[in-house]
This record gives structure tokens, sequence and C-alpha cells, in this order.
């Protein structure tokens, strides 16, 4: 055997060792990089599913502020329409001319006046002087109604539409409410 025939054996071991090292690097390759796309795989899927869940987390913030927005919105517009209705009846309180009804709220509280003094708005002040005579005391700023001092001046009964409807109010306001936004 000659120099030439162990030299090619030399080589032809280096090439097959070579080969056999290249593909196992080869199949380490692969290995690592089915590792990677796995990897890179579960974490896509990882990150879709935080983003899907803060997004639907964003959706339903949004949709209750849009939700606690729009009762918002409804709420003043129902107050702002009681506040119409208030004034409303105000306005009316304040332009009927009710001598009947002042006639009856005096009749009502004929005792508590006979003894002591009245007011009523400048409207009405002829005719509560008419009902009272000597009682009538003079006027007060009001809608309508009267005011009833003791003589001694240390007890006022407020019998104003103003105070009547501001107590009245309170009651009824629900009542309103309910009349002008029924529940379905």
């Amino acid at each position: 055997m000659g120099l030439e025939s162990v030299l090619e054996r030399i080589r032809d071991t280096g090439r097959a060792e070579a080969a056999a090292v290249v593909a196992e690097a080869r199949k380490e390759r692969e290995r690592l990089l089915a590792e990677a796309r796995a990897e890179g795989g579960r974490l896509t899927a990882q990150r879709e599913a935080e983003a899907r869940e803060q997004a639907e987390r964003r959706r339903v913030q949004d949709l209750a502020r849009a939700e606690l927005d729009a009762k918002k919105i409804v709420l003043a517009a129902q107050e702002e329409v009681l506040r119409a209705v208030r004034e409303r009846v105000r306005q009316r309180l304040a332009t009927s001319g009710g001598t009947e009804s002042l006639r009856k709220l005096l009749a009502k509280n004929a005792a508590e006046w006979r003894s002591g003094r009245v007011y009523a708005n400048a409207r009405d002040a002829a005719a509560v002087r008419g009902f009272v005579a000597g009682s009538f005391a003079g006027t007060v700023e009001c809608l309508g109604g009267v005011v009833i001092e003791t003589a001694d001046g240390t007890s006022r009964l407020d019998l104003t539409y103003d105070s009547i409807l501001d107590d009245v109010w309170d009651d009824v306001v629900r009542e309103v409410a309910r009349t002008l936004w029924p529940n379905p």
C-alpha cells in the first residue's frame, strides 16, 4: 500500500467525518430553528391573547363610560325638564288671580290672623285687605298667598305659594318624574 492510498483513505475518512459533522450541525440547526419557531408561535399567541383581553377590557370600559355619559345626559335633560315644569308652575301661580283661593286660605286660618297681622304680595294686597280689614300689615315679595304673623311678632305662618310649592314639590317630584318618564 502506498502513500497515495493512505492519503486517499485519510482524505475519505476526513470527508466522511466532515460530512457527518455538517449533517449533525444541520440537524442541530433545524432543531434549534424548530424550537425558535415554536417559541415564537407561543409568544405570538400569548401576545395576541393579551391584546384581545386588553381590547375587550378597553371595549367594556368604553361601553361603561359611554353608558354613564348617556345616563348623565339623560339625567341632565330630565333635570332641565323638571326645572322648566317647576318654573311653569311658578308662572301659573304668579298669574293666577285667585281671590277665591286667598279667601279659602284666609278662612281656613282665620283664628291665626284675627289676632295677628297678614301680609300679601302687592298684586293681591287690595283683595287681602278686603278680607282681613285692619289685620292687613303690608306686602311681601312672593308669588301669591299670605304670611300670617302673631300680634307679638314671635311666630309666622308662611302660606305663600312659594313656600307651599317648595313643600309640595319635594313630595310630588317623583310622581311628576314617573308621569313624564314612565319605566318600561
